[in-house]
């Protein structure tokens, strides 16, 4: 179809729309306006006859029936009826519509329907009432009003249509001459080695003067055409592959850029973020939908805006479903890396959504390494697993994702990483350690311990936290001289509270190094542990239960030291391990650790109860406590209580 065919559509078109439109509520006003008129008809009659009819002069039955006989042969009714309060029928006068037919045909009124409103009056004789009177309005003169309207209407709109159109093909006709003959030769030339040069005369119409002069340009905006049209299609393509809440790309669009870098061989490597918001489910039920997608609208807008500040890390983000978002961290991620990291952990941290009672809601934190070796499945697999324990263990640091295999170079920054650490180890002023207090209760009452983590101070003032740079420490082979090292801080900071009990965690990858179990006993055997004399009992230090599974001789070596020397240990996890459950007969713990998730399974599930209970009663037959690391629905923690075990009070149990 021609431009000028289609030109002349569209204007017909929406010339047509107009006068429709136009038409449509012309006959809709006079529709509401007949309607409003009937009503107001059928009250005014009704009440003026029930005024007359009320009238002493006129309650004789003869004189009431002549009255409304009067008014019925009118013809502006379709029915008068008057009723007696023993529901006897006084009088009643009526005629079908289709009886007496009107000038407005049958489709229009089936089309275009009038009410016919019923106004209803009491007549009373004195304090007595006669009956109920009812007037019903006959709308036959007033469909006929509306089809004579209607109809007047109809005709002066295709009047102006039709004169509308013939304005425009005459108009349609004469640009079309123009472009003939000002236009169309010139459009011929384009694309011919005659563009360039020819010379270009001054159009009769001025309109088009700057028309005449953009087509000697138009080879080089062709190029820019097709410039713009390619980034139009990228943006199109970003669009399909986004989130339609945050903006973000979606998982399709993540799997295909981790996919790329996975795909560069030996040069590949780097860390993916997974970060999950646990209460998304709840968040949704206490607060409309829309407040909670605005909420993470603004919550990863704010993320950008922290990574745009730190833009040599070119780092991508994407959301992988309602509650997982991950951050793709390319290239060498060293110390550098992990302070942003961090900077992003404290700063969702602090955006938060209330869930009512004193609630807020929470986020999950995993990170793991990929190098070329990896797939894609591999990654995304491990930091479900992350993900897994960090809500398991209810804290709020980043939970790190190992490897299964150690491939050469796997550790992004490794030289950057070995000058921190091994420079950490010899300044007397880089480690420290963050204490945090957690209350428990059980059914014997309320405990409070304080479980430490190692801080890392570097030379310009800032601060790495032990679940970002202690995972870089066990590929370089130091995490037992951290591990001493926390112990160390742990001995001082017992020192300084007296009677308050301090949890130190120990690696599993400490246990495999021969010397590390030597190496605490010597530290709880110098002078200043030993001055702690009885306070030495409230150390515990706190292994994974999965270290029961890949080393089990180390962990009964540490655990009859620690009890030679008076010092606790604890295990944590134990639900993740379940096969570990038949060691704990054959050590001497301190307590375990359950996690919330898996507790509140027991509720629905009668296999996991039962593990649960084999758990908390092999523990507890150990004089073992058994704490429960995060929060819990009221039934399962009701359950629990009754079994012994201890919920958090107030905070997340790391």
């Amino acid at each position: 179809m021609s431009l000028l065919k289609q030109l002349l559509l569209s204007v017909s078109v929406a010339m047509v729309g107009i006068l429709l439109g136009t038409l449509a509520l012309s006959i809709d006003s006079a529709r509401s306006y007949l309607t409003e008129q009937l009503q107001s008809q059928s009250e005014n009659a009704a009440s003026s006859l029930s005024l007359s009819l009320s009238q002493p002069g006129n309650q004789d039955p003869v004189t009431r029936e002549l009255l409304m006989a009067a008014l019925f042969d009118t013809g502006q009714f379709a029915a008068i009826r008057l009723v007696a309060p023993n529901e006897e029928v006084l009088f009643e006068r009526s005629h079908p519509s289709v009886e007496v037919p009107g000038r407005a045909p049958e489709w229009f009124r089936h089309w275009l329907p009038l009410p016919q409103p019923r106004a209803e009056r009491a007549i009373s004789n004195g304090w007595n009432q006669v009956g109920m009177l009812s007037v019903v309005v006959d709308n036959r003169f007033a469909t006929d009003a509306l089809w004579s309207s209607s109809t007047r209407m109809s005709g002066l709109v295709f009047m102006a249509g039709g004169a509308w159109a013939l304005f425009v093909g005459l108009l349609l006709r004469w640009f079309r001459r123009v472009l003939h003959e000002e236009i169309e030769a010139q459009v011929l030339r384009i694309g011919t080695n005659q563009a360039a040069s020819v010379e270009v005369l001054e159009p009769r119409v001025a309109e088009l003067a700057s028309v005449s002069h953009a087509i000697q340009h138009t080879h080089e905006r062709v190029q820019q055409a097709a410039q713009a049209q390619t980034l139009r299609i990228e943006s199109l393509e970003l669009e399909t592959n986004s989130d339609p809440v945050t903006r973000l790309p979606n998982r399709k669009y993540f799997v295909n850029e981790l996919q790329k870098l996975l795909q560069a061989g030996d040069q590949a490597q780097g860390h993916v973020l997974m970060v999950r918001q646990r209460d998304l489910q709840a968040l949704n039920a206490k607060h409309p939908r829309q407040d909670v997608d605005e909420w993470l609208k603004q919550v990863w807008q704010r993320v950008q805006q922290l990574l745009a500040d730190n833009a040599q890390l070119q780092a991508q983000l994407a959301r992988l479903n309602g509650s997982d978002f991950v951050v793709l961290l390319p290239g060498d991620l060293g110390p550098e890396g992990m302070h942003v990291v961090q900077l992003l952990r404290k700063l969702l941290q602090s955006l938060t959504l209330s869930l009512g009672s004193g609630q807020w809601s929470r986020w999950a934190f995993a990170l793991t390494a990929y190098t070329g070796a990896d797939a894609v499945g591999d990654v995304l697999a491990r930091l479900d697993q992350g993900l897994m324990q960090a809500e398991s263990a209810g804290h709020g640091d980043v939970e790190y994702a190992e490897p299964t295999r150690n491939t050469p170079g796997a550790v992004a920054g490794e030289h950057n990483w070995q000058q921190l650490l091994t420079g950490a180890l010899q300044a007397s002023q880089a480690l420290s350690i963050a204490v945090q207090a957690y209350t428990s209760t059980s059914q014997a009452g309320a405990d409070v311990r304080h479980e430490a983590s190692l801080e890392l101070h570097e030379a310009d003032g800032r601060v790495l936290g032990g679940a970002l740079f202690l995972p870089a420490a066990v590929r370089l082979g130091l995490s037992a001289a951290y591990d001493v090292q926390a112990l160390s801080l742990g001995v001082d900071w017992l020192a300084q509270h007296s009677g308050a009990t301090l949890v130190v965690r120990v690696s599993v990858p400490s246990l495999d190094q021969e010397e590390f179990v030597p190496q605490v006993r010597a530290l709880l055997q110098t002078p200043r542990a030993r001055a702690l004399g009885a306070g030495l009992q409230h150390l515990v230090l706190e292994l994974d239960a999965h270290a029961l599974e890949v080393a089990a001789p180390r962990v009964t070596a540490l655990c009859e030291m620690a009890q030679q020397e008076g010092v606790g240990v604890g295990l944590r996890r134990l639900d993740q391990s379940p096969k570990s459950l038949w060691h704990l007969p054959s050590l001497s713990l301190r307590y375990v650790k359950l996690g919330g998730y898996f507790a509140e399974q027991s509720l629905g599930n009668s296999g996991v109860r039962h593990l649960l209970e084999a758990m908390i009663s092999t523990a507890q037959e150990q004089t073992a406590q058994v704490y429960i690391t995060d929060a819990v629905a009221a039934e399962a923690a009701e359950w629990l209580h009754a079994k012994g075990a201890s919920l958090p009070v107030s905070g997340a149990v790391d």
